[in-house]
């Protein structure tokens, strides 16, 4: 949910998709804000939301995949946990030399995984994730707050019953968290924590 008021983020029928690899990272002085193309990517208010997704993803240890790594907020949290693994999509050439620089001074292993999750996701052994963190930039108008659908059905739901899953086991936590004033891409005072988890 945007900011009532605000600026569009994307004009209409607009598509960063081309363009977004290539893209600078524009990271603030504070490291606070992360803007691509002019778009609020990422903010440093998300900090409770992304740890709570990070808690999810790691809750179980091995091998965690994390889609996105903006500021490393998630990130540095799943580092905290007692995983073996961490693999990272990232398609940004800016987010993913952060990442390239972030990944050897972690405590465990941390494989970065360049390019579109589109592109990525069907390359990666199947079962071998104890954890799926998924929180990336829509790169259109027209995946604006849909894009993440897009992610669980065609990776996830097709092959949560098929792997065992039971409905009983899926799940959202709902965190009570106010955006600032000044953000431009999300105003609700509330956001969801998605948790799927093997019986």
């Amino acid at each position: 949910m945007s900011a009532p008021g605000a600026a569009p983020i994307f004009a209409p029928g607009e598509n960063c998709s081309p363009a977004w690899g290539a893209a600078p990272a524009a990271y603030d002085a504070g490291d606070t804000h992360l803007q691509i193309l002019g778009k609020p990517v990422m903010e440093r208010w998300e900090t409770p939301y992304m740890h709570s997704l990070a808690a999810a993803a790691s809750s179980r240890g091995g091998r965690v995949l994390e889609v996105g790594f903006g500021m490393a907020i998630a990130a540095s949290r799943i580092q905290e946990a007692p995983i073996e693994e961490h693999w990272v999509i990232e398609c940004n050439d800016g987010v993913f030399q952060r990442l390239q620089d972030w990944a050897p001074r972690q405590p465990h292993q941390v494989i970065p995984l360049k390019g579109l999750w589109e592109e990525v996701a069907p390359t990666l052994p199947d079962g071998h994730f104890d954890g799926i963190l998924y929180d990336t930039y829509p790169l259109s108008e027209d995946t604006w707050h849909t894009h993440q659908f897009n992610f669980i059905k065609e990776t996830q739901v097709p092959t949560l019953l098929e792997a065992g899953f039971r409905r009983e086991n899926i799940r959202t936590e709902v965190m009570e968290l106010i955006p600032p004033a000044d953000c431009r891409y999300y105003a609700f005072p509330q956001m969801i924590t998605p948790v799927v988890t093997r019986h």
